[in-house]
């Protein structure tokens, strides 16, 4: 199993790296911290709440515990503190009546020091405990993992290419869904390209852009996966996308106009769209074409 998880990542560094130097969309979000490991930036105990979240919690509240350990023993004489530190716990329940293991959480067999296993979570080993948890699962845990990817990406290009960009460059290369979220209807007017039939002027190109405008999040990226084959959209938007997202008008005597669904050729960002009349209409009909065309492909 650890095999297959290491040669896992080595062929998403290699996809990653192919991507780049082809110049190819992938829909991959890496996890900030993953993007910030890659530039060689070390991890710190706060990326614990995007790789494990309820550990990070967890590690909230034991540092309060382990603060009102600090301050008890401050204040009071030796004797006094070391009696009032045995009740101190969890939701009113003393840390040594937990059972909680000297390991990862929810992994048993992934001491944090040797003869973990055998060593019970108490406020006397809370700050080795709260030391060890994150030099684990940041460093020890994931370190073969990240060689791993890099392993795969140096393949086809040096890691150290990556260098060239911020974290927050690298997350909107590989997986973000940035140029999804201020669509505007004049940016779109702007950005896609209307023939036959259709100009930026066209009563139903307008009512398009307004659509596409109100759509939450998940239906843009199925829109964009119906007419592009991708679900997001290169750094810049569909101001960058090439060719450009071209717009015709779908003429077909089979049915009235408002029966009809838009149809696309994706290799091109060519949408046929028929002249709808009105934004519920057209929306109704776009929704229908984009949802059910999901995972279709045929040849016209």
């Amino acid at each position: 199993q650890r095999k297959k998880r290491l040669d896992a990542l080595e062929v998403m560094g290699w996809v990653c790296a192919k991507a780049v130097v082809d110049g190819r969309l992938l829909d991959l979000p890496l996890s900030l911290p993953l993007c910030r490991a890659l530039l060689g930036i070390p991890l710190e105990h706060a990326d614990l709440r995007y790789i494990a979240p309820q550990v990070w919690r967890t590690m909230q509240e034991l540092q309060g515990v382990l603060e009102e350990k600090r301050k008890l023993e401050a204040e009071l004489s030796p004797e006094e503190a070391a009696k009032a530190v045995e009740g101190l716990g969890l939701g009113g329940v003393p840390l040594a009546d937990l059972c909680i293991g000297f390991t990862v959480p929810g992994f048993d067999n992934v001491a944090l020091r040797e003869g973990g296993e055998e060593e019970s979570l108490s406020v006397h080993n809370l700050q080795d405990f709260l030391t060890l948890l994150p030099q684990v699962i940041l460093v020890s845990a994931v370190e073969p993992l990240l060689q791993a990817f890099r392993t795969g990406f140096s393949k086809v290009l040096s890691i150290d290419c990556l260098r060239l960009f911020c974290v927050e460059e690298v997350l909107e290369m590989f997986g973000s869904d940035k140029g999804l979220l201020q669509w505007t209807p004049d940016q779109l007017l702007h950005a896609f390209k209307f023939e036959h039939g259709y100009s930026s002027n066209s009563a139903t190109a307008r009512l398009l852009v307004e659509v596409l405008c109100e759509l939450p999040l998940p239906t843009k990226r199925k829109f964009v996966s119906f007419c592009t084959g991708c679900p997001r959209l290169p750094v810049g938007g569909f101001g960058a996308l090439r060719p450009a997202l071209t717009v015709v008008r779908k003429e077909s005597s089979r049915a009235p106009t408002e029966q009809q669904l838009p149809s696309v050729m994706t290799c091109a960002n060519y949408l046929k769209l028929p002249e709808y009349l009105s934004a519920s209409v057209l929306k109704d009909r776009l929704l229908v074409a984009v949802y059910e065309a999901d995972g279709s492909f045929h040849l016209s």
